[in-house]
């Protein structure tokens, strides 16, 4: 068996580019470690076998980073994503009504209309994709579901993307001031958005949360002041990532662009290929609940396995010529959503915000191009540019 490659997660160079790296390892075993020597599942294979394991529990993702207590390790310990059967299967179970394919679907002109208005309030000869518009289109969609006021989308914005930060490799006390900040703010609106909409009813995702039942199951209070910050932060971080690699990536590849905008039929292949070709998020972990053989390497009980989205959408055992970008690759199984029981709830409404902004921002903007090639925010597991400056004619 080939001694397992290190994988040094620590080095700003593996953020701007971590596919040759990943590749090499990958190459050598379907797993590698860590510097600190955790060990990182890279091939397809070995991400799904992990992900779908029953034997492998959620990571708590903050005790790593030394955050064991205070309101981050109080919101983390409720949100849905780290929890474990049988609380992830309640949870989910009153919360999954709301993300059928038919429910996600009847978005879909509201999902429109929101894109037409942010495509229409781009001002002058250049726009940062960032501000302007990925950062914007995820929060209204997901406010509008949940009946937040309009004019408090933007306060959402702020605090769900600061949020997102929680999982970057590296913390520093002004990181950790900004979090805890962006956490106060959410959990004090979202209460007194709660106590309003007891009060008046209306025909929204709220409304419908506080009165969702389950074989006679309710969310309490903190579950469901929890549950809608999970949905505000995990629908609007991942998408609003997903919105920015995608432009940059048809923007970059004219030959690809060339045929979206020629076929906007094209446009559900071409989101699958944007979310293979550079996932939005790293990866996730998960601990061992017994001791167990993964590819011929030992497992302890309570270890933590690292899987890696992006070295799992490259491998060539699962994908013909993977380091192509080419929207008319048939469809496939992505890991960029997940696998088993965390697969992500809302992977229908990502897809569908992808599928309408992606052609209508290049039906809108024909000649947009790139003003500067963006940079990747190092050590950010939700992966990510801080702008994306365009020329828009």
């Amino acid at each position: 068996m080939n001694e397992l490659a290190v994988v040094d997660l620590t080095d700003p160079g593996f953020w701007s580019n971590p596919y040759p790296v990943l590749a090499e390892a990958r190459n050598r075993h379907p797993l590698a470690r860590g510097v600190d020597g955790s060990l990182i599942a890279l091939s397809f294979d070995a991400v799904e076998s992990v992900l779908r394991d029953p034997r492998f529990l959620t990571t708590d993702l903050l005790a790593p980073r030394g955050i064991t207590e205070g309101p981050i390790a109080e919101w983390w310990g409720q949100v849905m994503f780290s929890a474990n059967p049988p609380e992830h299967t309640r949870l989910r179970r009153l919360v999954s009504r709301a993300f059928t394919p038919r429910a996600v679907e009847s978005l879909r002109p509201r999902v429109v209309q929101i894109t037409e208005d942010l495509l229409g309030g781009f001002h002058g000869p250049t726009a940062d994709l960032v501000a302007e518009f990925a950062h914007e289109l995820p929060i209204r969609v997901m406010a509008a579901m949940l009946g937040v006021p309009a004019g408090d989308h933007h306060r959402f914005a702020a605090w769900t993307a600061d949020l997102g930060l929680v999982f970057s490799s590296v913390h520093t006390p002004e990181l950790l001031d900004r979090l805890e900040a962006a956490i106060n703010g959410l959990n004090g609106y979202v209460a007194e958005l709660i106590v309003d909409r007891r009060a008046n009813p209306e025909e929204d995702l709220l409304s419908g949360l506080i009165a969702a039942e389950a074989d006679g199951d309710v969310l309490s209070e903190p579950e469901l002041v929890a549950m809608v910050e999970n949905l505000l932060f995990a629908g609007h971080d991942t998408t609003r990532s997903m919105l920015m690699i995608g432009a940059a990536l048809l923007l970059a590849h004219r030959d690809q662009r060339a045929l979206l905008s020629g076929n906007p039929d094209l446009a559900v292949q071409a989101v699958d290929e944007i979310l293979r070709f550079e996932a939005p998020v790293l990866g996730s972990g998960r601990d061992a609940a017994e001791s167990l053989d993964l590819f011929g390497v030992p497992v302890e009980a309570g270890e933590t396995v690292t899987t890696m989205s992006l070295a799992a959408n490259r491998d060539p055992t699962a994908f013909d010529d993977p380091d192509r970008f080419d929207i008319r690759r048939p469809g496939g199984k992505l890991m960029s959503f997940g696998q088993g029981i965390h697969y992500c709830l809302g992977a229908a409404l990502a897809r569908l915000e992808g599928q309408v902004a992606f052609p209508m921002l290049l039906e809108r903007y024909p000649r947009m191009e790139l003003a500067a090639e963006p940079e990747w925010v190092p050590y950010a597991s939700i992966r990510c540019f801080e702008h994306l400056m365009v020329t828009t004619t």
